[in-house]
């Protein structure tokens, strides 16, 4: 019956990825790339809502709460993404002085003591050995001050960090927001990968926030279709058990 639901489920979520938007900085145009747009795994986050998962909170929509997702690969794997909170970190629907609705980070304006955390984006991966994992990220951000520490920095399940990475130049948008784009290369591709935003200090007074976070990833080389079919349908299941463990995580 599990199996039964979980393919019963595909067809919407498949409906549901109608959601369009393109990176400013496309991968392709700046790093290797191999795959075009939507890409294998296109993950949006605008945090319009928390994207932390209330655990054993029903069964909700699949996937990140309030992410937007395109990628070819999402349909089955967005089934155990998570994302997590460590520390000071919290999500805002909005933050006074501010013209954005949805943020994450830490506010410390009205503090005494210096403040940190950190946020944890997880991404499964089909259980296939290919030989690397190419990721690509966009994101919108507001700093205080040039004293407000970053740490930015890409974890595998096989206990590796990036081999290659690549921090593109910071520009500023329209809005007024920070916004940069950065290139990692896992080796081998591993069966998921988890994406660390390290705010270490932000002092009184300070802030550290983020209004979007956009990611895409690909194993090169690329499964093959039928592949990617028999080994989706295959591992709905394996995908549930991660899903659990995924929430048991969270408790």
């Amino acid at each position: 019956m599990r199996w039964v639901h979980a393919c019963g489920i595909f067809g919407t979520i498949v409906a549901s990825l109608v959601y369009a938007s393109p990176f400013e900085w496309a991968p392709e145009d700046y790093k290797p790339w191999s795959t075009e747009f939507p890409y294998q795994r296109n993950v949006d986050l605008t945090f319009q809502v928390t994207p932390i998962r209330i655990p054993d909170g029903g069964p909700g929509d699949p996937g990140i709460p309030g992410a937007h997702y395109e990628g070819t690969a999402d349909p089955i794997l967005m089934l155990s993404d998570f994302v997590e909170f460590q520390g000071d970190f919290t999500w805002y629907d909005s933050v006074s002085g501010f013209p954005f609705q949805g943020l994450i980070g830490i506010d410390n304006r009205n503090g005494n003591l210096p403040k940190g955390g950190s946020v944890v984006f997880h991404l499964d991966n089909f259980p296939i050995p290919n030989t690397e994992k190419k990721i690509w990220i966009e994101w919108d951000f507001l700093i205080s001050a040039a004293n407000v520490p970053i740490s930015f920095y890409v974890s595998d399940s096989n206990g590796n960090l990036a081999v290659e990475q690549w921090f593109g130049p910071i520009r500023t948008t329209q809005e007024g927001l920070s916004r940069q784009n950065i290139w990692f290369v896992l080796k081998p591709n591993p069966i998921w990968e988890e994406i660390t935003i390290l705010f270490p200090f932000v002092p009184a007074g300070g802030y550290a926030l983020i209004d979007r976070f956009h990611v895409a990833t690909e194993c090169i080389p690329e499964p093959a279709s039928g592949l990617l079919a028999l080994v989706g349908c295959a591992g709905l299941a394996w995908f549930g058990v991660r899903r659990r463990r995924s929430r048991e995580l969270l408790n």
